[in-house]
């Protein structure tokens, strides 16, 4: 073979490979839309954030993610139970968010920390993280309680002065008014029996000392934090959404026969079979600037179909054919045909063009064509979809 039929095969080859990738990824840009896939890894990012290893469901972290996910982390479960981040998704059974900014984050927990029996922020959140004890208020009750005695006492006293009843009768309300603001739950969200595990509270105390008990210092460390935290659920997605593309590349290149060893044997056999897909390569690169990633899953199978047309004027068939001899080499240019998938549509577009550059600047030969092997290459402009 010379060096333009090697490239030819490459070409025609990345070529295949483009076009079920963009299938791949139209299937399953379908499917993780329907079952919101980018909001149960954001909810798995976050329960790690929020939650210690016993709390954090070993589901959550593999590829069933995309179509599930459980936490049974209390703190978690307030966080998305909170006004300010369960109103972000649209309602029905996928209403979680799939994205939250960093300033919503971090509000939204100094939100659920500074909630508490103090009527100050800082010690509350302070009281919250285990650095004071919790406001008892059981104290202010007993006194309470100690005032409406005397209160009673000196009303019944015939010689008590007016002022001094007065006077007490004001203490005795404003401490009534202390207990009600302390213990009166401003949020419209149950969160009731509020737990932080050891690990994360150790974390968030860290973070708050090292804010000098300053809430905006602290804030600011949360957003950085959960930054720092979101590079990292967005290589999780990734990572998810390859295997993924690999299962569903696997079962494409089952259902249309797509055997890479078998369609490279052919190709380089059949010079007029490399001729016309390098031609139908070119055809829909021309019409498809951007790699065809914008178009539906209906044009992109009838491109398909329209293709395997023409390779069956060369005795080639992608699909299933009981004339096919399936074995073990079968199932392996399958397992190849699935990886070359989970690389994804982009990596074949770059490549593909990368590979036409090299071939436009070989001279190509003059010579008279060959004569047809395995049938004619009229029609190899098969129109593309667009």
């Amino acid at each position: 073979m010379t060096g333009l039929a090697v490239l030819d095969v490459f070409i025609s080859l990345v070529f295949i490979y483009l076009l079920y990738s963009l299938l791949a990824m139209t299937v399953i840009e379908s499917i993780t839309t329907a079952v919101s896939s980018r909001s149960k890894n954001l909810i798995t990012g976050i329960d790690r954030l929020l939650s210690d290893d016993q709390l954090s469901n070993w589901i959550n972290h593999t590829v069933l993610n995309l179509f599930w996910v459980k936490t049974t982390n209390p703190l978690t479960k307030a966080f998305y139970s909170h006004p300010s981040i369960k109103y972000l998704g649209q309602k029905g059974i996928n209403s979680k968010p799939s994205y939250i900014a960093k300033d919503r984050f971090g509000s939204t927990l100094i939100d659920l920390l500074k909630k508490g029996a103090y009527l100050d922020d800082v010690e509350n959140i302070s009281a919250t993280l285990g650095i004071i004890p919790e406001y008892d208020s059981s104290i202010l009750a007993k006194r309470i309680r100690n005032h409406e005695e005397k209160l009673k006492l000196l009303t019944q006293t015939a010689s008590a002065d007016a002022a001094d009843i007065g006077h007490a009768t004001e203490e005795l309300d404003y401490l009534k008014q202390e207990l009600f603001q302390r213990t009166n739950k401003e949020n419209p969200w149950d969160i009731e029996g509020l737990s932080i595990g050891a690990e994360t509270k150790y974390q968030l105390k860290t973070l708050w000392q090292q804010a000098a008990n300053d809430k905006e210092k602290f804030k600011a460390l949360i957003e950085n934090w959960y930054e720092d935290q979101m590079d990292r659920i967005a290589g999780w997605y990734k990572r998810k959404l390859t295997f993924l593309t690999f299962v569903i590349g696997l079962f494409i290149a089952a259902i249309f026969n797509v055997d890479s060893i078998s369609l490279t044997t052919e190709l380089v056999k059949n010079e007029d079979m490399r001729t016309m897909l390098v031609e139908s390569a070119k055809g829909y690169m021309a019409e498809n600037p951007d790699g065809g990633g914008t178009t539906t899953f209906k044009a992109q199978k009838q491109y398909i179909d329209s293709l395997n047309l023409e390779l069956d004027k060369y005795n080639y068939v992608l699909g299933a054919n009981k004339n096919v001899d399936y074995n073990f080499w079968t199932f392996l240019g399958w397992l190849i045909t699935a990886f070359a998938v989970s690389l994804g549509a982009p990596f074949w577009f770059d490549l593909f063009n990368k590979l036409m550059q090299v071939r436009n600047s070989i001279k190509t030969p003059t010579s008279s064509a060959p004569a047809a092997s395995g049938g004619s290459t009229e029609g190899v402009n098969i129109k593309a979809v667009g």
